[in-house]
């Protein structure tokens, strides 16, 4: 860790691994486990500074976890996470779609869904995406509650349960495609393409002018999806740090 010399202790709200709150005077942070599948935590800073970030960096080191994960952040976020000891870990393609035109149907039914339970939902992101990028019900309710407005989209199948999903998250001007995951059982008919393109008539009738994403930078299909869906690569990648106990 970086700045050792005086340890800034921090009050915790909540109970591990659970999602808890972390503050100390008017700093203020968030965390939770990365997923059920990694021995990790999640940390989101809400307000405050290095140090601040350090003492919750060891209390979830202490708590038993691996590894501490920031959220995506551009160059211009990463200072103070460095100066606490955080190192890049992974880069993520940030991706823009305009929405000045609504763009073509979707080709397969895509219905709005109750986000309450998440049972289903997360049975597919498990079954879609490999252990380290998998949702828990933690995740993904953030996902949904990053924005204070935002819509579950679903696709179904013959026995009426749900077999694709996204999350939108609606801004005023921006909105953002929080998650899209298709069962692999039923990947290469065009769900993910048909998800994407309600989630972008979604965010324009929302009053938005552009819809951002990010995926992993070697995920060469969505990659290869999202281009042909006209989302463009911005030049500066979003980056996942990490300190490690």
């Amino acid at each position: 860790m970086a700045l050792a010399d005086q340890p800034v202790n921090v009050s915790q709200r909540g109970n591990w691994p659970g999602r808890i709150s972390l503050r100390r005077g008017w700093a203020r942070a968030e965390a939770r486990p990365w997923n059920d599948d990694e021995p990790q935590a999640s940390l989101r800073l809400l307000r405050g500074g290095a140090p601040f970030l350090e003492a919750c960096t060891t209390r979830l080191l202490n708590l038993g976890n691996t590894g501490v994960i920031s959220p995506p952040l551009p160059l211009t976020n990463r200072r103070a996470w460095h100066q606490a000891g955080f190192s890049e870990y992974i880069d993520l393609a940030l991706m823009r779609k305009s929405l000045d035109e609504s763009g073509p149907q979707p080709s397969h039914l895509v219905v709005e869904r109750d986000s309450r339970d998440l049972t289903e939902l997360l049975a597919i992101d498990a079954a879609a995406f490999p252990p380290f990028w998998r949702f828990n019900a933690g995740g993904l309710e953030e996902a949904i509650n990053a924005t204070a407005r935002s819509t579950t989209l679903t696709i179904l199948g013959g026995e009426g349960t749900p077999i694709a999903y996204a999350v939108v998250g609606f801004g005023s001007a921006i909105s953002y495609l929080q998650r899209v995951a298709v069962d692999p059982e039923w990947q290469g008919h065009g769900m993910g393409r048909s998800l994407l393109r309600v989630a972008s008539r979604k965010a324009r009738s929302a009053g938005a002018k552009v819809l951002l994403l990010n995926t992993q930078t070697d995920n060469d299909s969505a990659l290869s999806l999202y281009e042909d869906e006209g989302f463009v690569k911005l030049p500066e990648p979003l980056t996942l740090l990490r300190v490690s106990g």
